[in-house]
């Protein structure tokens, strides 16, 4: 999705939105905020359709996230292995007279050392530690970052004209009435169409066929769908086979791309 083929109906309202306040003397004008959503949301109507399977996967990966963060965390496993360690302990010290005496019957008397731990050995102890302890947060925090990235990706494609609006064109604010609105300096009347191929039936400054889908889109759509069920199937401990999905290549596309 780094490039999209935009109709010519899409090339000339992105025109007409960006560059005809030049044209008119009007340079200094910034385009109407709802005029360019209504631009952007036609030239991206079939990437809005992502936005439902888009968010099934975000939901995925978040209880991905969350098994890694709780009782599957490997750091937090490895890092109470000490507490079982020590529980073994106490029950051998319960149990000390008959445990010594198996050992005893079945390995004969040990020699008993006097050597004591060196400081090394502490040393060296107390390094492993701490290498544990920098590992388990390090862990946390990569998966906290992760959880904070999905939470936003989440609304990505619904976001994203007026992401494109505010950062890309530059729109001016939804309340100015001062405004490029395709026609001169003014407010903008039509309403803001909604998101999706079918929302642009009635879309004001792009025309867009709603019954001719992008099927490349599709396939992603389809794409994402799998990738969501795998997850899920993996998420309940069942066998997933991954396949790469970069291993299946699409056709390149030619076409204009956003300016």
């Amino acid at each position: 999705l780094s490039q999209v083929s935009l109709s010519q109906e899409c090339t000339r309202a992105i025109m007409k939105l960006m560059y005809c306040p030049h044209c008119r003397g009007m340079s200094s004008v910034k385009p109407c905020n709802n005029y360019c959503l209504n631009v952007v949301k036609g030239c991206l109507a079939n990437q809005a359709d992502l936005n439902t399977e888009w968010k099934y996967l975000m939901d995925a990966l978040m209880v991905v996230a969350d098994r890694i963060d709780g009782p599957y965390n490997i750091d937090a496993v490895i890092g109470t292995i000490h507490m079982r360690i020590a529980e073994a302990v106490s029950n051998l010290q319960e149990n000390k007279d008959s445990i010594t005496a198996k050992v005893f019957q079945g390995c004969g008397n040990p020699k008993i050392s006097t050597k004591g731990s060196s400081s090394e050995d502490k040393r060296r102890r107390g390094k492993v530690a701490l290498e544990a302890k920098s590992s388990a947060q390090a862990l946390e925090l990569l998966v906290l970052d992760a959880k904070g990235n999905l939470t936003a990706l989440k609304t990505y494609w619904i976001t994203l004209p007026g992401s494109l609006c505010s950062k890309k064109v530059m729109a001016s604010s939804a309340a100015d009435d001062k405004c490029w609105n395709g026609m001169t300096k003014g407010s903008y009347l039509p309403e803001v169409m909604g998101d999706g191929l079918a929302n642009q039936i009635n879309n004001p400054e792009v025309e867009v066929d709603i019954t001719k889908p992008d099927m490349t889109i599709r396939q992603q759509i389809m794409q994402l769908k799998i990738m969501t069920n795998r997850l899920g199937n993996a998420n309940i401990g069942n066998d997933v086979d991954f396949q790469d999905a970069s291993e299946q290549r699409e056709p390149e596309r030619s076409g204009a791309e956003w300016p």
